[in-house]
């Protein structure tokens, strides 16, 4: 295996050599990294407050003036086709050069976003609620939202004095019906899986003369053991290098992870912005800082622990030529490999498949919002920014932005080309992680209710409908678990209880409380067995009669999601990746395509993985 100070990916040394060579011919000085000292970095001197005419200058790199008081220095970077009209110039006016010295794009980026780095921070935390405050989740409620919540707790409350159960009932029914449409979901998704089982693989031929400048965002955050491995998977990303523009996003207070960058000999398509430390420290306010940045007309966003297919981006980038200019956002599957640890990242595991693999495409299908997940996810730049990108104050910032995409008239697809990822392999780091999920799910509804007429008259009655029911339907589904698991259990102790419920409207919350009980986990173990027949695995024995027990945690982290909601709604609470535990095959290079056949498997098969390290 390579050493992770040389990874097989190439050295930044050709692009200086390049520039070394181009200020040569122009009979300039070179120096690839300035030293700025006391001097400061002046992008434009006129409108400094603009971020976006910062941003474009950064995006292009070109021109940046250092200046001390005393002199200023133009740092250039010309493009080669500039050559000839930059020798010209100097030619007429020789003293012009005492001024001027080559450098690398890279080095100018780095000048420029240092400069500017208050300014896009300042626009990553407040861009979205200056422009869109009704969209942000920076408040919890407004004062609208806060005197129908009062008035529906006190007529909730009267309701009991004056009814007892019987509010208790209605209530029960209520979601006892939103949870069997989430059932009836994830039962029709089943036949979009198996449809898609016997589906060949997208072809991926494309003029790769033609391809676009790509962007990766790659926030990171405590992720120094990650680096290496996380740089090499990028790095067999089958997109021409000259353009890809992959960044990795680190916070300014955490050095260990910026020195570990630093430490790599990073090609000149890996590029590291620090964002500078301010409230709120989220991961959607650090690709909020990058986004004016990227310098590609699509964008990408992987996670530390993620190892995306090589051919993900080629995959995206024909579903997006292929669709209409309503195509904003294409998903692409997450898949679990480390699913033989524990019981834990077994039903974790299945959770993923079903949902990427079953429920996604089938939302999609339907053209009603997406529930994105938090990383994989591939945009149209342009669409992004349309929108006002993430929102900084929600701790699912992708389920958000699913839904703002289609309040904007957008529309969102999948794809079939998967990312790997790890999944929590303890019980406090997967309880924190689904309690961000669920508060961050908790925040959109309530955003995106805040005007529901407006919301209704904006997608229509189809998707208003689908927003709820993946929306307020998953919340409520994750809370009611524990009273469909003890009616069961009641059933089966004393099946008569049905029949001494006391009223016809007792006996029918208990019927339904039942049968959601028995079509839940009907749901989740023929959906989960479709899913993972679509990627060749097999679902780990002796695990479902264990699924009340993982219900009954994803209730705990739902309460306790609604708990934070009300002391700390934007705390992020971070979950920690054991990606250097992973073995030296998975990290060995690209899986091969499988063969042409009849019945082509969508994407590489999990069986070319070894899912259990030669340590365990």
């Amino acid at each position: 295996m390579e050493n992770a100070r040389n990874p097989p990916y190439g050295a930044a040394s050709d692009e200086k050599l390049r520039y070394a060579i181009l200020a040569a011919r122009l009979r300039l000085p070179f120096d690839p990294w300035p030293k700025q000292n006391v001097e400061t970095v002046v992008w434009h001197e006129e409108g400094a407050g603009d971020v976006a005419r910062l941003a474009a200058a950064i995006r292009a790199g070109r021109v940046a003036m250092l200046d001390n008081g005393a002199s200023r220095r133009l740092l250039i970077a010309p493009r080669a086709e500039d050559a000839d009209k930059l020798a010209l110039a100097l030619a007429q006016a020789p003293d012009l050069a005492s001024r001027l010295t080559v450098t690398t794009p890279a080095a100018i980026r780095r000048y420029l976003t240092e400069a500017g780095a208050a300014q896009l921070v300042e626009q990553a935390v407040s861009g979205l609620d200056r422009a869109h405050p009704d969209w942000s989740a920076r408040r919890l409620l407004t004062p609208a939202q806060s005197i129908f919540g009062l008035g529906l707790l006190v007529l909730t409350g009267i309701a009991l004095w004056q009814t007892g159960w019987l509010v208790v009932q209605v209530f029960n029914i209520v979601a006892s019906l939103l949870f069997l449409a989430l059932v009836m979901l994830r039962l029709l998704s089943i036949s979009v899986a198996l449809e898609r089982t016997f589906r060949p693989a997208p072809s991926l031929d494309v003029d790769r003369d033609s391809l676009p400048i790509y962007s990766v965002l790659v926030p990171l955050y405590d992720e120094a053991h990650m680096v290496a491995e996380l740089a090499r998977a990028l790095a067999r990303l089958d997109w021409p290098k000259d353009r890809l523009d992959i960044k990795f996003i680190v916070e300014a207070r955490d050095r260990p992870t910026r020195r570990a960058l630093e430490a790599l000999d990073l090609a000149p398509c890996f590029e590291i912005l620090v964002v500078p430390d301010r409230a709120p420290r989220t991961k959607p306010k650090a690709l909020d800082f990058a986004l004016p940045l990227a310098r590609g007309r699509f964008v990408t966003v992987y996670d530390a622990e993620d190892r995306p297919d090589p051919g993900q981006l080629l995959e995206a980038y024909l579903a997006f030529e292929a669709g209409d200019s309503r195509l904003a956002c294409i998903q692409a599957p997450l898949l679990i490999d480390n699913d033989d640890v524990n019981g834990l990242t077994a039903f974790f595991a299945m959770e993923y498949s079903m949902q990427f693999d079953g429920v996604l495409p089938t939302l999609a299908a339907l053209d009603m919002p997406l529930p994105l997940g938090g990383t994989s996810n591939h945009f149209r730049v342009e669409a992004l920014r349309a929108v006002g990108g993430w929102d900084p104050y929600n701790v699912t910032e992708d389920a958000d932005l699913g839904i703002r995409f289609t309040r904007f008239g957008y529309r969102s697809g999948t794809i079939t080309r998967p990312t790997y990822e790890e999944a929590p392999r303890t019980t406090w780091l997967w309880l924190k992680q689904r309690t961000r999920w669920l508060k961050g799910w908790m925040q959109t509804f309530l955003v995106h209710t805040r005007h529901p007429i407006r919301l209704w008259r904006a997608i229509g009655t189809r998707r208003t409908i689908g927003f709820l029911l993946t929306g307020f339907g998953t919340l409520v589904a994750a809370a009611i678990h524990p009273v469909y698991i003890v009616t069961a259990f009641a059933m089966v102790l004393d099946p008569g209880i049905i029949w001494r419920a006391g009223s016809p409207l007792a006996a029918a919350v208990i019927f339904l409380n039942v049968f959601n009980f028995v079509a839940g986990y009907v749901a989740f173990a023929l959906l989960s067995r479709a899913t993972l027949r679509l990627r060749h695995k097999k679902r780990r024995p002796g695990v479902l009669p264990f699924l009340p027990g993982y219900w009954l945690l994803l209730s705990l982290a739902c309460y306790r999601a609604f708990f934070q909601l009300i002391v700390a709604p934007h705390r992020w609470e971070k979950t920690r990746h054991h990606g250097q535990e992973r073995s030296a095959r998975q990290l060995a290079g690209p899986r091969p395509e499988p063969p042409p056949a009849p019945r082509r498997r969508l994407g590489p098969p999990l069986a070319q993985l070894p899912l259990r390290s030669p340590s365990r």
